[in-house]
């Protein structure tokens, strides 16, 4: 069973708050998958990898999305590549499959 991964839970290896002239940045470090980056500018929540070619940015989040902090956008982000069992596979393992 996979335990989900809560963004209030990662370790923190940079933190840049948003102001006027700079966008804010906030970089997590997930143990087996790398480092992840959530830059915030004007309303909106990037998520980015950082892969060998650089920052790679894997999907945009704004208010219309739920989202209004880095927190938030780290955590759907997480909540998307966290697998969820099938519906209906709570049974798993207790008979009734094909093989029994």
């Amino acid at each position: 069973m996979t335990v989900p991964l809560r963004a209030a839970q990662l370790p923190v290896k940079y933190e840049r708050a948003e102001g006027s002239a700079r966008h804010g940045r906030t970089i997590y470090e997930i143990a087996g998958s790398g480092l992840y980056q959530v830059t915030a500018a004007r309303e909106e929540f990037a998520v980015s990898t950082l892969t060998q070619s650089g920052w790679t940015e894997l999907i945009t989040l704004d208010e219309g999305d739920g989202v209004s902090n880095v927190l938030e956008a780290m955590q759907i982000w997480l909540d998307i590549q966290t697998p969820t069992p099938p519906a209906g596979d709570s049974a798993a393992g207790q008979g009734g499959g094909a093989d029994d």
